[in-house]
Formats: structure tokens, C-alpha cells, sequence
């Protein structure tokens, strides 16, 4: 089997956990001996990472509108799809996405389709988002072969949101690949306890919450700090802000992005995890940290409450009296974090390896092709 997967990004900071995702399929498919070639309109790290596994990347280039709009070659964007024998879409508000879902029905090639959460946007849409929607985005739905959603919650939502079939929507989480990278120089870390947001800064991302909800226990807890990690998407000013309107600037830290490195050395210096996502389909954080050891404070917004069940997270409102209330839950049982921590590894590590999610993929992939070989034309 063959599979085009396409994506806006693979640079880690700009492209996300969608970046994150489309990488860690092509690898773990590649590794599962499918063919891959993925299609991006921004290379990177991700990219580069690919490509010295074997796995081909093609880059469009794009120019930056209201959307970012990709310098497609027509005819190797058909070649392409002509290749494959099933195109893995990956996200939904982008102009690629479009052009490969119309080039794959022209070529008579089942897609699949997944917004990655990119659907919640349909809750409060913008003026150019209906219209969007309207005019290309409910045919990209309409002629998929699959919607893939990442959690139980994300299906619900896609079914009564775009009265689907729900024979048509199918359940593929993310994953987490066991953790292997050495604890590196960890200076832009607090010396003492800390909690850890990372995330991009945006709204969606409510380090607002968390900020607030930190500054209302900070007294009870003097030896915590807060480390706020992630690529600035329009709130670090504010953020900033607020911290020195609150006489914090001691004890919360902006580090900015954090490559993987960086990153796992900071899930497994911090106490514990905070996800405070306003909406969100289901953290790759908060299951990296997991798979760190770090026990993990999670939105119920997130679509991941079963973590909670592991006895390896706390499961609280996005709002500032929830996380607080979490927050002191979990900061006075010190002693219980690391056992926490433990659980929440143990949980992950054996529902959502990689392997297993890919397997899984792949079997979805190969169920599309045999239904559309079987049914007469």
C-alpha cells in the first residue's frame, strides 16, 4: 500500500501537534514497510527528519493572504496522488487540503480526512470560515471515504456538528513513542519546583487561565514557580503583563520554543503538567509528559479524560477556580506526584504506543481500499 499524507507544516514550532502527527505516521507506516510521501507547503526540521529516513517530502512553498495559499504544481500534485493508492488529508482550514481532496476525487482516488480538532472552529466561525466552509469545506467532507477523529469525544462532535454518517467517522488517536533523550543543561529552568504549560500562546491554549489560577495559590505555595513554554501566536505581551501587574516576574518564566530536547528535559524536571486548553481534540503534551513520568493536570476540554482513569491525572474546567482547584489538589500531595507520574507513563505507553496507533491507521487505510475495490462501478 501507498499513502500521500499532506499537511500545511512540518516545522515543529509553527505546525504543531498537526506537524508532530503527520511526522510520527509517515515514520511508524514506513516502518510498517507502506509507502509514504508526504506534501507540505512549509518544510523543516520535521521535514529534514523524514527525509533521512527515506521518506520523500515534497514542499510547496506557499504566500501568506488571509490563508497561507500553496505554490501547487498541478501536474505533480496529480502524479502524486496517481501514485498513491490513498491520500491521508490532514487538517481542514488550508487551501492544500482543498486542492489535493478536488485532485483526488478528479482522480478517482479515495481520501481520508482528518481536521486534527481543526472542526471546533465550527462552533463560533469567523465571516471567511463560513464561507469557507460553505463553499469548499463541506464537499472535502461530503466525498471523503473516512473522517478521522482523534478521540471518542472529537467522532460525537463531527457526527451531530456535520450530521455524518457515523459509519463514515472512525476513532485514530495520537501517540507517544517511548522516551530514550538524556536530560540536557537545564539552566532555562527555575532551580526549585515548578509547574509547566507548553503550548503554543494563544487563546485557544488558555495560559490566561492557568496564569491566573497560578497567581491565586502562589501565596499558598511559595516554592512553586511556573514555566510558560511555547512560540508567542499573540499573547506573550499580555501574559507579561499580567505577571508584573501580579508581582510575579520572580517565579514565572517565558522560555519561548523548546526543541525535543529542551522539551523532554522539561516534562521530567516539572512537578507536574498543566493543559488548560479552552478546546483542543487531544494533547500530544499531555501524553509525551505522561509518557515522561510527569503527572498531568488536563482540561476537560481536551478529549483525553480517560487519562484521568490511570490515577495519573487530574481532570479540571478551563476556567480559573477549576485549574486552581486542581492545582492545589495535586501541589499537596507532593509526595504522591512521582507515584502519580508512574501510573499516568504506565497508562499511555500501553494504549497509545505509536506502533500500535499506526497499525490501527493502517488498517483503516487498507479497509477503504478493499471496500472501494469490491464495489461495482
Amino acid at each position: 500500500m501507498k499513502v500521500l499524507l499532506t499537511t500545511i507544516s512540518l516545522d515543529p514550532e509553527r505546525g504543531g501537534g498537526t506537524a508532530e502527527r503527520t511526522r510520527c505516521i509517515a515514520h511508524h507506516l514506513h516502518a510498517q514497510k507502506i509507502g509514504c510521501h508526504v506534501l507540505t507547503m512549509e518544510g523543516g526540521r520535521y521535514a529534514e527528519t523524514l527525509e533521512a529516513q527515506s521518506i520523500p517530502v515534497t514542499v510547496t512553498g506557499h504566500l501568506r493572504v488571509r490563508y497561507h495559499i500553496p505554490l501547487l504544481n498541478f501536474r505533480r500534485l496529480r502524479r502524486l496522488i496517481g501514485w498513491a493508492d490513498i491520500v491521508h488529508v490532514l487538517g481542514y482550514w488550508n487551501v492544500l487540503s482543498v486542492a489535493t481532496c478536488h485532485i483526488a476525487r478528479a482522480c478517482g482516488k479515495p481520501f481520508v480526512l482528518s481536521a486534527a480538532g481543526e472542526f471546533a472552529g465550527l462552533e463560533h466561525p469567523r465571516w471567511d470560515q463560513r464561507i469557507f466552509h460553505a463553499t469548499l469545506g463541506r464537499r472535502m467532507i461530503r466525498d471523503a471515504s473516512l473522517l478521522i477523529a482523534i478521540t471518542a469525544l472529537e467522532r460525537e462532535q463531527i457526527i451531530w456538528q456535520l450530521d455524518a454518517d457515523p459509519n463514515k467517522v472512525v476513532v485514530v488517536p495520537n501517540g507517544v513513542d517511548p522516551i530514550d533523550l538524556p536530560i540536557e543543561d537545564d539552566e532555562f529552568l527555575p532551580a526549585g519546583r515548578f509547574i509547566l504549560f507548553l503550548g503554543r500562546l494563544a487563546y485557544i491554549k488558555g495560559p490566561d487561565i492557568l496564569l491566573d489560577a497560578f497567581a491565586s495559590i502562589s501565596q499558598q505555595f511559595p516554592d512553586i514557580s511556573l514555566v510558560i513554554a511555547g512560540p508567542d501566536f499573540g499573547m506573550r505581551s499580555e501574559l507579561a503583563a499580567r505577571v508584573s501587574d501580579r508581582g510575579l516576574a520572580d517565579r514565572v518564566v517565558f522560555t519561548g520554543f523548546l526543541d525535543d530536547r529542551a522539551r523532554w528535559t522539561a516534562y521530567r524536571k516539572a512537578a507536574l503538567l498543566a493543559v488548560p486548553s479552552r478546546s483542543e481534540a487531544m494533547s500530544l503534551v499531555a501524553l509525551e509528559a505522561a509518557a515522561a513520568g510527569t503527572p498531568v493536570l488536563i482540561s476537560d476540554q481536551c478529549g483525553f479524560a480517560d487519562i484521568a482513569s490511570s490515577a495519573g491525572a487530574v481532570v479540571a474546567p478551563p476556567d480559573v477556580e477549576g485549574l486552581k482547584r486542581g492545582l492545589s489538589v495535586m501541589l499537596a500531595q507532593e509526595t504522591d506526584l512521582r507515584a502519580m507520574g508512574e501510573k499516568a507513563r504506565a497508562f499511555v505507553l500501553e494504549r497509545y504506543a505509536w506502533p500500535n496507533i499506526a497499525t490501527q491507521l493502517a488498517g483503516q487505510f487498507e479497509r477503504v481500499c478493499g471496500d472501494r475495490m469490491s464495489t461495482p462501478r
